[in-house]
């Protein structure tokens, strides 16, 4: 079995290529993980906000555990443990530049909103593995957030598309990527720095 946590240590100093969702997608199919791209990184958001490692997204995408000599495998979970480290420190960065990685135009809009569901089914899960006990620390925006989320992961796909159902979409998408990180700061609070006497 591969160890994650030696692979973790092996790749977190490597300056490394910026992962969308192509590659995502890629990478999951040669793995033959349980996810899309599109849900697997709304669980790895979700998972980020309960605190969860490397190991536990892994748990929560993958059928089964990797064999230690697969070397092509390894170099997959390479790409999935940068992807962790870029969802991180995009989640908790000041400039608030979490990407949400769902396809782009050059797919059919009815496959976008089932993307941004499942996306949204997979933060939902995701933050379940912190328990109940985690939403606790939510404001009343916070569990507006969550009802929010909730409705857009039962988005249909037999929405026509046309240039306002386009805008409403992306409008739909900063909604929640910006929920995502509202609820980041309520949950997992920036402690403030230690004064200096």
């Amino acid at each position: 079995m591969i160890e994650y946590a030696l692979l973790q240590q092996k790749v977190h100093s490597m300056n490394t290529p910026v992962i969308d969702f192509e590659n995502l997608q890629q990478t999951l199919e040669k793995l033959q993980a349980m996810s899309d791209a599109s849900e697997a990184h709304g669980t790895l958001c979700g998972l980020l906000l309960a605190q969860q490692d490397f190991s536990r997204w892994m748990e929560c995408t993958l059928d089964q555990p990797l064999e230690t000599n697969d070397l092509l495998a390894s170099e997959h979970m390479k790409v999935l443990h940068n992807l962790y480290q870029q969802t991180r420190t995009e989640l908790n960065g000041e400039d608030m530049s979490l990407d949400l990685l769902l396809p782009d135009e050059s797919y059919e809009f009815a496959m976008r909103l089932i993307a941004l569901g499942t996306w949204c089914q997979g933060f939902l899960y995701g933050l379940g593995v912190g328990g109940e006990a985690l939403l606790k620390g939510l404001s009343e925006q916070g569990r507006e957030c969550m009802d929010d989320l909730l409705q857009i992961s039962q988005l249909s796909h037999n929405e026509e598309y046309n240039e306002e159902s386009e805008t409403v979409y992306t409008e739909i998408v900063e909604h929640v990527r910006l929920s995502v990180i509202f609820m980041n700061e309520e949950i997992n609070p920036v402690l403030p720095a230690p004064q200096i006497q």
